[in-house]
């Protein structure tokens, strides 16, 4: 029995070293192999229970293999930027399939040697892909099932996490949100002088706009106004005093003329006159034949777009006395283009706003004949920053003998009998139970002759104080608005006596003149600089764009649509942006944010897993977070071809986890986690495993000679 068990001892012997001479063989055949975890066979006896204390009976050797799985191996550099390592605990989530379903099995690698396949997924050399939570454009964790709401970031489920695919991300724009502007305005520049700033902004397509900001230096020191140039293709672009939209520093519309209108196409405008809306349609005619009640716009010898554009602006300032000319004042409400001859620009002065509608503008073919295709509005400017200030009288209102108004602190009184107030000017008048509009119109011509007479800061024959119609037509009617203009020598106050019967309101009949207070005229204009050349006030601070003909969303703030652009002219007392100093004119810089479209052009990854996609525009945008899935007892671990492992019973049940955060590890891109072989230690083992299965051997041919000696005892 003892020679027969030393036989049996020596095979498991060899069998024992055997098994760890293939573990040696796999170890070093995969010294290269990304990610792989080294197997190291340990060994135990095996023994026989001993039932004589003066004989025994051999047992044997068993082998006892392991796969250390928690051992980090070393990282090394990598140049593709989709290769990434583990340092620390955990393992990539990855599947069989491009996509998971039941039937396929979430497994489990170190192996980060991840490249795009040609369908865009990122997948390892052993064919397995890569496992990500998807994320939103703010890089917060989402699901990828999106018919679910809470992401679960600790189920290994088809339902929250998603096959890494670049192909997937589409390209990005950014709108513009700021621009900033650097300039030196010339101290010595004379009144009106101009100069220009095109500046590029990128709308929520991407779509790269140019617009201009124009400076014209004011009749006041060291002030400048500031004017909007819209970028074609808008409907209306609004500068504002205020961040939260309630200033209207100046708003423009744009009618863009892009082809011949039909005979009979039409265009409306729209206005508050009073307490009332007007409506007015301008219709084009080359056969002297209009429909009743619209004006006609004479296009019979027009042959160029041009000369229809021109024709238009003739006919709405001869129609409509608020875009007239009138006492020596060149009206610019409605405008051709100085840069472009088929453009109209309509810019609301402070008398009210302005609605186009030019749908009924099409060319003989039927197609639209302007960019414009919708209605759209021009904002009413804000009273802070008007050039001039206009007072509304109506027969409604009563001129009463004795009333007064101060303007610059010189009283004109109401006089219908010549008599009045020592001190005053008299301004005669007819006055009675009700004011017709010639009395009104006589009353305002002979205000506006006594304060030209009276009041050396309004030159007689300038146009700083003159006389309007607002009610009736522009050739003819009579006056029954008073404007006057802000002077070059500082504010001055106009006061309506507490007892006046006939108070003006505006135009468009905003009641903000009330009796007995004093109404202070003075502009703000859009930059303002103090002695030493910096700036001490801004008053321009934010633009809107609405209503672009390439489909991008307004920027108006409007939470379903993209911001309006921030202006950022410097620092007040500061020479970080605007200044005025005595130089020439010059552009310090023009910076802007936001971005026109952009394709994918790379990817980086963070420590904790962040995937960010780079795009060629210079945006990026996070789309996935990798989880690292860690587990109470790695060794547990089944082993898989592939270099993958499966959960057993023995590990535990996983844990995902962010990605350098707890006791998971971090991820390092361009990197690569290195084989845990030391192949110099392998080759030691190799030499001493030959040496103890040679030994083995020797125990089986010793035992078959003793053999062989007992069978000769028979002989």
């Amino acid at each position: 029995m003892s020679l027969f068990g030393a036989l049996t001892s020596g095979v498991s012997g060899l069998t024992a070293q055997s098994s760890a001479m293939g573990s040696i063989s796999d170890n070093i055949t995969n010294v290269n192999t990304i990610g792989y975890k080294g197997t190291e066979v340990s060994f135990e006896t095996l023994v026989t229970v001993q039932t004589s204390s003066t004989f025994y009976s051999a047992g044997g050797v068993q082998s006892k293999p392991r796969q250390d799985t928690g051992v980090q191996g070393l990282l090394q550099s990598s140049t593709s930027q989709t290769d990434i390592a583990i340092s620390g605990n955990g393992f990539f989530v990855v599947n069989e399939a491009s996509a998971p379903t039941l039937s396929n099995e979430f497994l489990f690698s170190r192996a980060g040697s991840f490249y795009q396949d040609d369908e865009g997924f990122l997948r390892n050399t052993s064919g397995y892909y890569l496992q990500a939570w998807p994320t939103t454009a703010d890089g917060i964790v989402t699901t990828n099932n999106t018919s679910l709401t809470v992401p679960n970031q600790n189920v290994i489920s088809t339902d929250f996490l998603a096959t890494v695919n670049l192909n997937r991300v589409g390209g990005t724009a950014t709108a513009t949100t700021t621009i900033g502007i650097g300039t030196n305005l010339p101290s010595n520049d004379a009144e009106g002088t101009t100069h220009k700033t095109d500046v590029q902004f990128f709308d929520s397509l991407g779509n790269a706009n140019t617009t201009s900001f124009i400076y014209t230096k004011t009749n006041r020191d060291n002030q400048w106004d500031v004017e909007l140039t819209p970028p074609p293709g808008v409907e209306v672009a609004t500068l504002y005093a205020d961040t939260a939209g309630s200033d209207v520093y100046e708003s423009r519309g744009v009618l863009q003329f892009t082809g011949l209108v039909a005979d009979a196409g039409t265009v409306t405008i729209t206005q508050t006159v009073g307490t009332s809306t007007t409506t007015t349609t301008y219709e084009f005619d080359r056969d002297a034949s209009v429909i009743a009640g619209n004006v006609q716009v004479d296009v019979s010898a027009a042959t160029t777009v041009a000369q229809y554009v021109s024709a238009l602006e003739t006919a709405i300032k001869s129609a409509d006395s608020n875009f007239a000319d009138h006492g020596g004042f060149t009206n610019t409400r409605v405008d051709v283009s100085a840069g472009d001859s088929t453009t109209l620009y309509f810019t609301d002065d402070g008398t009210s706003a302005i609605t186009i509608d030019p749908t009924g503008l099409l060319t003989t073919a039927g197609a639209r004949a302007t960019t414009q295709e919708t209605s759209y509005t021009v904002k009413k400017k804000g009273s802070d920053y008007r050039d001039f200030h206009q007072f509304t009288f109506t027969t409604a209102m009563t001129l009463t003998d004795g009333d007064v108004v101060t303007i610059n602190g010189i009283n004109y009184e109401i006089d219908s009998d010549a008599s009045v107030t020592a001190g005053n000017i008299s301004v005669s008048a007819t006055t009675g139970a009700a004011s017709t509009a010639a009395q009104l119109n006589t009353f305002l011509s002979n205000l506006e002759t006594a304060i030209e007479t009276n009041d050396a800061s309004f030159a007689s024959g300038a146009a700083t104080v003159r006389v309007r119609n607002v009610y009736a037509t522009a050739s003819g009617g009579n006056a029954d608005t008073l404007v006057l203009e802000n002077l070059s020598s500082g504010s001055f106050d106009v006061t309506f006596t507490a007892g006046f019967s006939a108070v003006p309101t505006e135009p468009d009949g905003t009641a903000s003149y009330t009796a007995g207070t004093a109404f202070s005229i003075e502009k703000l204009n859009g930059v303002t600089f103090d002695s030493d050349g910096l700036p001490s006030g801004f008053n321009v601070s934010e633009l809107e764009f609405t209503g672009f003909a390439n489909g991008a969303s307004n920027m108006d703030d409007d939470a379903s649509n993209a911001s309006r652009i921030t202006l950022d002219l410097g620092t007040v007392a500061e020479a970080n942006g605007f200044t005025q100093f005595g130089a020439e004119f010059t552009p310090g810089f023009i910076t802007q944010n936001g971005s026109q479209f952009g394709t994918l052009a790379g990817i980086t990854i963070d420590n904790a897993g962040l995937m960010t996609a780079l795009f060629d525009n210079g945006e990026t945008r996070p789309i996935f977070k990798i989880p690292l899935a860690t587990f109470v007892n790695v060794n547990g671990l089944n082993a898989r071809s592939g270099n993958v492992w499966n959960q057993t019973q023995a590990s535990g049940d996983n844990t995902l986890r962010e990605a350098n955060n707890g006791v998971a590890g971090s991820i390092e891109q361009a990197a690569l986690e290195s084989s845990t072989v030391d192949i110099g230690e392998e080759f030691t083992r190799m030499i001493v495993v030959q040496r103890a299965y040679s030994a083995a051997t020797k125990i089986i041919s010793t035992a078959d000679e003793m053999l062989e000696e007992l069978v000769r005892i028979k002989r």
